[in-house]
């Protein structure tokens, strides 16, 4: 039995509710999902240790990596969710690229275009002892971290454009909310993208002291489930290595996900933690006006005595490029074929076999008459 629908504006709706639903069928939430302001934390061990490697807020599933500071890589084997617990295998050592910060020199801005797009997608993520909550139903303490980050970049002759968006709620979909905004940083020509979230987890995780100044750790974060995994790797690689030499024990780990946080979009596109809820902001802010020499150097940087070989900034590959847009002509193809079955069941199979036949009738003849 068909369903007749005569009310356009109905029909309409409808199919945009179609194409949400679809798009949520083939972005599943669980990817990106992340606990935020709950009080649930994991504590990660080493197999067959009691001493625990680290701890997150993020969702952990099988498989997930971690390189630690002192640049060995975990893998995530075992799930304890009852307890919040995991349990990682240390699967080889990672060798960093080898930097002389001496012998670094920046490129100017006549000899490369420098441009940098900065986000929050948890708009609401704040700092406790601070700002009074660790979550503000609005523009939260994150935002003074980007505009810390956005002057210290400026201020190093980077072209920044901050996007102030609202992605809210805090909840499972705010990735997907916060795409355009990645999009648009995109489309205004920004060479790198960084995602910029806090932590969940107790202080002593993050607390620093980086130059006789009070800091916050940094923690990197990679999605696993996209093309531009291995790109973004090495980029965030090139920051270790920079940080730990101009910043020893700011950048704390490396932590690949199972989710994508839209770093599918594009190479150069990373998450970076500035400490988490439970220490002073001021900490955070501290920490991303000295990272800023850090993104400059790692990105921009040339290294004189090697053929001025640049450090950073990976253009994306052909590969790559149609890897990302084979992910949205699917979405593309999925949305069509779906509301081409809506219209089918809405106008009825002799309706539709009527249309489409007055459609090819009408288009032979204009054939014939030429």
């Amino acid at each position: 039995m068909f369903i007749e629908i005569k009310n356009n504006n109905y029909l309409w709706a409808v199919m945009l509710l179609l194409i949400l639903l679809i798009n949520s069928i083939t972005s599943p939430a669980y990817a990106d999902e992340w606990y935020g302001e709950s009080e649930k934390y994991y504590s990660v061990y080493i197999e067959n240790e009691d001493k625990p490697l680290f701890m997150t807020a993020w969702e952990i599933a099988l498989n997930d990596e971690y390189l630690s500071s002192d640049n060995k890589l975990y893998r995530i084997t075992k799930i304890d969710s009852k307890n919040y617990k995991a349990y990682a295998k240390h699967i080889k050592d990672i060798k960093l690229p080898e930097i002389d910060i001496s012998d670094i020199k920046e490129t100017t801005a006549q000899q490369a275009s420098k441009k940098i797009g900065l986000l929050s997608t948890h708009s609401d993520e704040s700092y406790l002892p601070s700002d009074g909550k660790a979550s503000i139903n609005g523009r939260g303490g994150i935002y003074d971290v980007d505009e810390a980050l956005r002057k210290s970049l400026e201020n190093n002759g980077i072209d920044v454009t901050l996007d102030k968006s609202l992605y809210l709620p805090h909840d499972a979909k705010a990735y997907s909310r916060s795409r355009s905004g990645v999009l648009n940083l995109v489309k205004d020509g920004a060479e790198a993208i960084f995602d910029i979230h806090r932590d969940a987890v107790p202080p002593e995780e993050y607390v620093r002291e980086i130059d006789g100044k009070n800091a916050a750790g940094i923690r990197i974060v990679i999605g696993r489930a996209n093309p531009n995994k291995d790109v973004n790797a090495n980029l965030a690689y090139k920051m270790k290595a920079v940080g730990d030499k101009l910043y020893p024990g700011m950048v704390k780990d490396i932590f690949f996900g199972h989710g994508s946080y839209n770093q599918d979009i594009g190479p150069n596109v990373l998450l970076l933690e500035f400490g988490t809820h439970t220490i002073h902001k001021e900490r955070a802010e501290v920490s991303a006006t000295m990272f800023a020499d850090v993104i400059s150097k790692a990105l921009y940087g040339t290294n004189e005595k090697k053929e001025k070989t640049p450090i950073g900034l990976v253009k994306s590959t052909p590969d790559q490029r149609s890897a990302s847009t084979k992910n949205i002509i699917i979405l593309l193809v999925v949305t069509v074929i779906g509301i081409g079955g809506f219209v089918f069941l809405s106008m009825g199979g002799k309706e539709w076999k009527s249309k489409i036949g007055n459609y090819f009738t009408g288009y032979l003849g204009k054939l014939r008459k030429k």
